[in-house]
């Protein structure tokens, strides 16, 4: 599933396409993805200038100048294609395709259709059934070392469950969750309440850096996260130990192996040696 720095990416390629632009036409191939598309969808979004692009978690928020946004999910496998008009080739599992007054065509291709579309009112976001419990952003100047001391404190899950808990804190997802511990030198199976302020200011600062050189990177590309230009992610060759389970740990004069274990039905991976 595309997480933070993918749907950061996302965004960040979006807006020279997009922002300041009016949407000229809108065309839908079905009734909705993973939910079904709001009530008047094309007609409402047709003629709609989009202000800026902004992101909450994993969501990408198109702010347009009715006061209205278009909120997008990405789901497991969604993304978002930017081409020329006049070149435009509609692909298999193509579900919307937005047609700017630039002559841009912006496709959204899911062949999962877990992910969704809708319109809401902007003054009214945050009370939308799908932000209204969102946790903090982690790049918030608010999340300050103790605020997060002070969450991790009401928990008494493992650092890793909690870490995707997206009440708590949103958009670090499983792959970033197993970088920044393993970094921090934090076990992922650790009970959240028994780190020190000291370890929650290390897991903060190796959260926000494993963040930043995913987004500089692209993201991470496993399967199908593409840039809107079509480039991959490139964050996944950098990973110390996602999905390098049985390999040595890189940390320098570390003599430990990588380990997998399966936390909260997703994989967790930490070195033997020297996470603790």
């Amino acid at each position: 599933m595309p997480e933070l720095p993918e749907v950061e990416t996302v965004r960040r390629g979006l807006i020279p396409v997009l922002e300041g632009k009016i949407l000229k036409a809108i065309d839908v191939y079905r009734d909705g993805l993973r939910y079904p598309f709001p009530p008047l969808f094309k007609e409402r979004l047709k003629g709609q200038q989009i202000l800026n692009l902004t992101r909450r978690a994993k969501y990408l928020l198109l702010h347009l100048n009715e006061c209205q946004t278009l909120v997008i999910h990405l789901g497991m496998s969604g993304r978002l294609r930017a081409e020329d008009a006049s070149s435009f080739v509609l692909q298999k599992h193509d579900h919307v395709v937005f047609y700017s007054n630039e002559s841009k065509a912006i496709a959204y291709n899911d062949a999962r259709r877990f992910g969704l579309m809708d319109l809401v009112q902007t003054t009214r976001l945050n009370d939308h059934p799908l932000f209204r419990h969102l946790g903090v952003e982690p790049f918030d100047d608010d999340l300050t070392p103790e605020v997060f001391h002070n969450l991790l404190k009401k928990r008494q899950n493992s650092i890793k469950v909690a870490l995707l808990d997206q009440r708590m804190i949103v958009g670090v997802g499983n792959i970033y969750a197993s970088e920044a511990l393993w970094a921090s030198g934090i076990h992922p199976l650790r009970v959240s309440d028994s780190l020190t302020l000291k370890d929650s200011r290390n897991l903060l600062d190796h959260i926000r850096k494993v963040l930043k050189r995913a987004i500089e990177a692209g993201g991470s590309t496993l399967k199908d996260h593409q840039q809107p230009d079509g480039k991959l992610g490139y964050f996944q060759h950098q990973f110390a130990v996602y999905g390098r389970d049985l390999s040595s740990c890189p940390r320098e004069k570390c003599l430990g192996y990588i380990k997998k274990e399966t936390l909260g039905g997703r994989s967790t991976f930490y070195c033997d040696k020297c996470q603790n």
